[in-house]
């Protein structure tokens, strides 16, 4: 037995190092302009537990979860100017026996941003951020009863920034930017000021934005990325909202990847304490560029 695993491993071994130097290529690298590079990349991963009288019936409950994302960063290069886009897409659903079917991820992440690069490793940016959700969210009680609380462009975030940015390589990026965040909220409150009586649908926050980002491959097939943000309304300290992103990929095979992500979040308008989520999935991911 312990022979036959000795084998299994190291046939898995082979497998993954004879795939290293293909994991990280795109299927279409071959198509992008030479003054752009590119990182794209679709996911499906898929979970299922089924239980039938395991254990005599006393535990095991059947569940599945499926999350598709889409990510994409790309740049384009020329003598003056780098031009960026951003785009995050995820939508996620758990299925749960007794409970039924709720949301795991719903994320729309839009960012397009200009630089100037004549100044070397710092750099003058201006940009847009787009940020909301595909689908209605639900807030669920002990009774199964559920209150809608969120939903497509309700709330909305709309951020025009203009800055500067230290960037010493492709890998670190570090920007402090003044900043215009505009909440839009028609139905669900999120931009109204509980101070006034007029219900407001449209929050207008100028600020100061740091943007944090770093990436590392470790090896072929081992990459890391963390992005932290940070907003502060002009209006004090007590205004600050924040996110930190982490998530390490590792490519087992082509198309098969585990991932392990850690994100802490913080926004007063959301709730007064901090937000954390954590995920493992192993998915079929199918690398664009």
């Amino acid at each position: 037995m312990n022979k036959q695993i000795k084998i299994l491993a190291l046939s898995f071994s082979l497998v993954s190092a004879s795939f290293a130097d293909d994991a990280s290529e795109g299927m279409f690298s071959g198509a992008l302009p030479r003054n752009f590079n590119a990182d794209v990349v679709a996911s499906l991963q898929f979970s299922r537990n089924h239980f039938d009288n395991w254990n005599n019936g006393k535990d095991g409950t059947n569940s599945s979860l499926w999350l598709a994302k889409y990510d994409a960063d790309v740049k384009g290069h020329w003598t003056h100017i780098d031009w960026r886009n951003v785009v995050k897409l995820s939508w996620g659903r758990t299925y749960t026996e007794g409970l039924g079917t709720r949301k795991s991820q719903d994320e729309i992440f839009l960012e397009t941003t200009v630089s100037e690069n004549d100044f070397g490793i710092i750099k003058p940016y201006a940009g847009l951020r787009f940020e909301s959700q595909f689908a209605k969210s639900y807030q669920y009680s002990d009774t199964a009863a559920r209150v809608p609380v969120s939903c497509f462009m309700d709330p909305g975030y709309f951020t025009q920034f203009a800055g500067l940015s230290y960037a010493p390589d492709d890998n670190f990026m570090q920007g402090l930017a003044f900043a215009n965040r505009m909440t839009f909220s028609d139905g669900y409150g999120w931009a109204d000021d509980k101070d006034t009586k007029k219900v407001e649908s449209l929050k207008d926050e100028p600020g100061l934005e740091s943007v944090t980002e770093y990436k590392v491959k470790f090896s072929t097939i081992i990459s890391f990325k963390t992005r932290l943000w940070a907003f502060v309304n002009f209006k004090g300290v007590d205004e600050i909202d924040g996110k930190w992103e982490n998530d390490l990929e590792i490519a087992l095979v082509p198309l098969l990847v585990l991932s392990l992500g850690v994100d802490l979040a913080y926004d007063k308008d959301v709730s007064e304490d901090s937000q954390y989520r954590d995920a493992v999935n192993l998915g079929i991911v199918w690398r664009w560029f």
